[in-house]
């Protein structure tokens, strides 16, 4: 569908250029009939009154000059016209794909938590759990919740980062505060990963407090998702920014590949499975963009890990 969409566009801006060359060169070529004449028609007349020929050698080609360069500059302005208005409708099919997208992947991705909480309820309205591991089963319905909120999450910062026109609100936050933070919160919720903390220089940033904590979220689930063994984080100054490194030691990626993984909607099989909705790392790279901040992935090829690095500006670095 989008396939066919993009080609008719192609197709309608095809014709309407190639319409516009025949109607300029026809105009052009009128025009010039048109000026001939009248030059001969004064010179006629000029010949009548007078008995002498006008010198009409310069005056025609200044004629002709004019001639060409108005059509030439009506011929820009249209095609600069259908040109405005392709892209404008690209735009817009991009933005229904994207939100035809996003519509798939939230009640697809809804499903899954929703009919386990839903099992985890039953199950205790029967009675049919023995009471040494009710505790387990409640964990396990807690996690489906967080599951559900942090989906909730992903589709209103998708929101906020389509939306928003200029940079985020950013206030004075304690960046290491914040990591901790959200480090306690998924110890919390049971999370199944396991994080190193190599260093985490502290530091007063700019920036939103809740899309850091989603970037942040992102860029662990993401770890622990491609990653293997333990996740490793580090915090350090650097040339007047906060930088925050996620290293995992799973399947890595190409350097050639390490733009395309902040596309929306891409998404990356590891053990010959599809992972995620595609939306965690565009997410995060438009928030820290927002933020006057910078989200970059690095590997150092296939089967060598990987480091993702969000830089946010320092408080002190500001005006």
């Amino acid at each position: 569908m989008a396939t066919w969409r993009a080609r008719s566009e192609y197709l309608v801006a095809g014709a309407a250029l190639a319409v516009i060359a025949v109607m300029v060169s026809w105009w052009a070529v009128l025009a010039r009939r048109l000026a001939g004449d009248v030059l001969r028609l004064e010179n006629q007349l000029h010949l009548l009154r007078t008995g002498e020929h006008l010198e009409l050698g310069e005056r025609g080609a200044r004629l002709n000059f004019m001639v060409l360069g108005e059509f030439s500059a009506m011929a820009i302005c249209l095609v600069v016209a259908v040109g405005v208005l392709l892209t404008i409708a690209r735009q817009r099919t991009l933005a229904q794909l994207r939100m035809e997208r996003l519509l798939q992947f939230t009640s697809h991705e809804l499903k899954t938590p929703i009919a386990g909480v839903r099992a985890l309820l039953q199950t205790l309205e029967l009675g049919a759990v023995p009471r040494d591991r009710e505790k387990e089963f409640l964990k396990r319905g807690l996690q489906e919740l967080d599951r559900l909120e942090h989906l909730a999450e992903t589709i209103l910062m998708w929101q906020r980062s389509v939306a928003a026109v200029g940079p985020l609100a950013a206030a004075p936050v304690d960046a290491r505060a914040l990591v901790e933070q959200v480090l306690e919160h998924r110890v919390r919720t049971g999370v199944a990963e396991q994080v190193e903390v190599a260093s985490l220089a502290p530091a007063t940033v700019l920036a939103d407090g809740d899309a850091f904590r989603v970037i942040l979220e992102n860029l662990l689930d993401n770890a622990r998702k491609y990653g293997a063994g333990a996740t490793e984080l580090k915090a350090e100054l650097r040339e007047g920014a906060w930088q925050l490194s996620v290293r995992d030691h799973g399947q890595g990626f190409r350097a050639e590949d390490a733009s395309r993984l902040f596309d929306p909607f891409k998404r990356q099989k590891h053990q010959g499975v599809i992972h995620g909705s595609g939306l965690g790392l565009y997410i995060s790279r438009q928030l820290a963009l927002k933020m006057h901040g910078e989200l970059t992935a690095h590997s150092e090829g296939p089967g060598r890990g990987a480091v993702f690095t969000v830089s946010l500006p320092l408080q002190e670095s500001q005006p």
